[in-house]
């Protein structure tokens, strides 16, 4: 039988390990959590891991600028140059165009079927991946946050 004391022995040490290096003192507004992943990757997982998201990445930056993305001859990098102003940090959020929070893919696909007036893509989808991934590459570096809506 789990007791309470059983449990804390083991979920004190990873919340412990999730909340890392924020003090109380400090006044940290932001929560930096740490993940827990085994500290020894195989190196051919790792190489495997970073050739499959360069592919995507390169996939997506080539869809990004493509005119043929839709059927009016734009590209993303027409609105959004390098990927700028998409905030793919802040999703999932809230969408006026939806009336309801959506996720990334969600949005990316509107922007292709409005915007861009082309077909809408299957979620999950190897073009919808590959934008993502180009849109979180270029955005690197950004605070996680819930998505406010723009003005």
């Amino acid at each position: 039988m789990t007791t309470s004391r059983t449990w804390a022995k083991w979920a004190l040490p990873v919340v412990a390990v999730l909340f890392a290096g924020v003090s109380a003192a400090q006044g940290a507004d932001v929560v930096q959590r740490k993940t827990l992943q085994s500290p020894q990757l195989s190196p051919e997982l790792v190489k495997k891991s970073e050739e499959e998201m360069a592919k995507a990445i390169k996939r997506g930056d080539e869809l990004w600028h493509d005119r043929n993305l839709g059927t009016n001859g734009m590209a993303c990098n027409m609105c959004h140059p390098d990927a700028a102003v998409t905030h793919p940090e802040t999703y999932p959020k809230y969408k006026q165009q939806f009336g309801r929070v959506v996720s990334v893919q969600q949005f990316i696909n509107w922007c292709i079927q409005v915007p861009l007036q082309g077909k809408l893509r299957e979620l999950g989808s190897d073009e919808l991946v590959a934008l993502e991934a180009y849109m979180n590459d270029q955005n690197r570096g950004q605070v996680m946050d819930v998505g406010l809506p723009a003005p």
